[in-house]
């Protein structure tokens, strides 16, 4: 090649043509089709926020009239103390008769109604809302295998981890034990009597190791076998992140909550507390206190 860019072939001088502007219009019309693709993205994720936000609004003002039901009161569920005695489990029931109860920690989001079916292997709920409407955060459910009428010694309640506060989401804040603290009770009015229970043990665990696993098969007691309870309430005092003060037995009630945890492969929170025993009161919950464990 000669200076001048021309290239010589067969004698005849053929200067190159410059591509420059060529690829200026490709790179432009690049950043026009990925403009337009950003902009399709930013509003379909709009149109989906807005979608869920109704969702949960339109989820939240029902929950609200649930609790109004069953409570008997126009006071909005955050702003109510409700009282045992005045649950009204015939009027839940009128609107859904899958519905066993109501759950709430006093002073938190976690105040939902709880449901029981055996549609879908118990599992009905992970995918449904209160009325039936397909809703990714489900309802609190209790364990197919639990009875609530008689009931069951151990009462196993489920529900979504979400990304918010909803459903048993706050239940991965008592890995701090400055919040079993603020927080030490469950109310749980239910078709067997119900009222208030007392944590006991708090456990962040991994369904891939076989001990734990087995928590969930502790239903009721065996008569024959009375080691075996021991052996359960042993394991969950030798292994709870810290000791609540509050005492338990093998003739207590138990009330166990479980809901997903990410941090851990397979991971658990789970929440176990007591039913209050006759001749106790809220004392039980104030006298308590996180205490060095000596496990």
């Amino acid at each position: 090649m000669k200076p001048g860019g021309c290239l010589h072939i067969a004698g005849t001088a053929v200067r190159k043509q410059p591509r420059k502007r060529e690829s200026e219009g490709d790179n432009m019309n690049v950043r026009r089709w990925i403009n337009r693709v950003s902009k399709v993205v930013f509003f379909g994720a709009l149109v989906v926020a807005a979608l869920d936000f109704a969702s949960l609004y339109r989820f939240e003002s029902n929950i609200d009239e649930v609790w109004q039901t069953a409570y008997r009161t126009e006071v909005p569920r955050k702003e109510s103390v409700a009282k045992t005695s005045d649950f009204d489990l015939a009027a839940l029931q009128a609107k859904n008769p899958d519905c066993i109860g109501y759950i709430r920690i006093p002073d938190t989001p976690l105040s939902y109604p709880v449901m029981q079916t055996e549609k879908d292997n118990g599992m009905y709920y992970l995918k449904y809302d209160f009325e039936h409407n397909p809703y990714s955060n489900g309802m609190p459910f209790l364990d197919i295998r639990c009875d609530i009428k008689k009931p069951s010694d151990n009462l196993i309640v489920y529900a979504h981890n979400t990304r918010n506060t909803k459903m048993f989401s706050t239940l991965r804040f008592y890995k701090d034990a400055s919040y079993f603290t603020e927080h030490p009770d469950v109310i749980f009015d239910h078709a067997g009597g119900g009222g208030r229970y007392h944590i006991f043990a708090v456990l962040f665990t991994s369904l891939n190791e076989e001990e734990n696993r087995k928590l969930f098969s502790y239903i009721d007691r065996d008569p024959e076998k009375p080691e075996g309870w021991e052996a359960f309430l042993t394991y969950l005092k030798k292994n709870r992140l810290y000791d609540t003060g509050v005492d338990v037995d093998s003739g207590d009630e138990i009330l166990m909550l479980s809901t997903c945890y990410r941090q851990i492969e397979q991971g658990r929170a789970l929440v176990f507390a007591r039913k209050e025993r006759a001749g106790e009161g809220q004392e039980v919950s104030q006298e308590a206190g996180v205490q060095e464990d000596t496990k």
